[in-house]
């Protein structure tokens, strides 16, 4: 997208760069933030979906082609900031105190993925794809979740268990997605040896960089002291790299920032890492991230109505039998159990960016991102509404949610 200027002022024209391209869409995301948030019951982040709409191909078309790939860099900051956040839930000797909640997480993930498979399949889906978009719907919008989390400055059982059922269910979907793609790929031209050498490498080479980057991490942590400013500068920054490594190496960056936090937070025996309030900071990249969510939605999705249905329907089916199962053992009031299920209504937008980064499965790719898209529509737009929602009735957010 270009301007040309007359020859007297300037020969050559005037093109967007990433400090115009930054200032300007947080100043729309801002102003479209602040105005749905002026219902309690409306988070700002669904101001930026919408927003990122109307900037979007689906609206005026200023978010699109060039200027969306160059906002995505943005966007990427920000997933990985939100998955080191929510990463860092996962505490293995709570979760081993918290047996009941691990069950939770494994059951509906199975039944997620069985319900959404059968259903999707007895609507005449491709077997290979109902498959796909089974394992899809496993994971919670961590991005979502941790918002709202921040926005009501929500603490308390029903949020921490969002939280770790939330990071843990996405790490499921990751990981059985990897492995079930090089199955269901069987359009694609691409020889099997090299899908499954594909699959090998992305979930190896991601658990690997994220173990490097802890070990560059904590002795920098030990060195720099628990002074609270020098650590939020070191995690920004070794986060920041980290994502340059995984884009350098094609690797996914939500499996190996999500798994990069889980190793901070239980292996580091002397709490050298304090845990950091990112804020303001984070703020700037959550509002790119969602107006870029918002620019790839395609209103035109939502024709394929009944098969987002039977997702959207299935995974709550699954998400709420789960719940429910386990709430007595887990210690959960039914009107808790019931705002749980609530709150993990939205579905993960890392499908959609899962097969986006997925250039070995151009057919699948293809066949399947219709129905991926007109789930994240629904999803997104219904589910931070959803999600703040549960929260406050919980208690654990306080009485209204947080202004900035």
């Amino acid at each position: 997208m270009s301007w040309t200027l007359p020859s007297f002022l300037l020969a050559q024209p005037v093109q967007w760069n990433a400090l115009l391209l930054f200032g300007s869409l947080l100043l729309f995301g801002l102003i479209g933030g602040h105005v749905v948030s002026k219902n309690p019951w409306v988070p700002r982040i669904t101001g930026y979906l919408l927003t990122g709409a109307l900037l979007g191909a689906g609206g005026l078309n200023w978010l699109s082609g060039d200027v969306l790939r160059m906002a995505h860099l943005f966007a990427d900051i920000a997933v990985a900031l939100v998955m080191y956040q929510l990463g860092r839930y996962v505490d293995i000797g709570w979760l081993r105190r918290e047996k009941w909640l691990v069950a939770t997480v494994f059951i509906g993930a199975v039944l997620c993925f069985v319900l959404v498979w059968v259903l999707l399949e007895w609507l005449g889906t491709a077997r290979p794809l109902a498959m796909l978009a089974g394992v899809l719907a496993i994971g919670t919008a961590p991005a979502v979740v941790m918002v709202v989390v921040r926005d009501l400055n929500a603490e308390g059982h029903v949020t921490r268990r969002l939280a770790a059922m939330t990071a843990l269910n996405n790490l499921l979907a990751l990981l059985a997605a990897y492995l079930l793609l090089p199955v269901v790929a069987a359009k694609d031209t691409t020889p099997a040896t090299t899908l499954i050498a594909h699959t090998l490498y992305s979930l190896c080479g991601s658990l690997l960089l994220a173990y490097l980057t802890y070990r560059l991490m904590m002795p920098l942590a030990r060195w720099l002291g628990r002074e609270r400013s020098r650590q939020f500068v070191l995690v920004i920054a070794v986060i920041t790299l980290a994502i340059g490594v995984a884009h350098a190496f094609q690797l996914p960056v939500l499996l190996s920032m999500l798994a990069f936090a889980i190793l901070s937070k239980n292996l580091d025996y002397q709490y050298d890492l304090m845990e950091l309030e990112f804020g303001i900071a984070t703020e700037l990249f959550i509002i790119m991230l969602f107006l870029t969510i918002g620019a790839s939605m395609r209103l035109t999705d939502v024709t394929i109505f009944v098969s987002v249905a039977a997702v959207i329907g299935a995974r709550s089916v699954a998400m709420f039998c789960s719940i429910f199962a386990f709430a007595r053992p887990s210690k959960l009031k039914w009107n808790q159990a019931a705002l749980l299920t609530l709150g993990s209504l939205p579905m993960v937008e890392a499908g959609l960016g899962l097969i986006q980064d997925s250039y070995l499965y151009p057919h699948t790719v293809a066949d399947i991102m219709p129905l991926l898209a007109g789930t994240l529509i629904v999803s997104e737009l219904l589910g931070p509404i959803v999600t703040q929602f549960a929260l406050i009735k919980s208690g654990d957010s306080g009485h209204e949610p947080r202004r900035e």
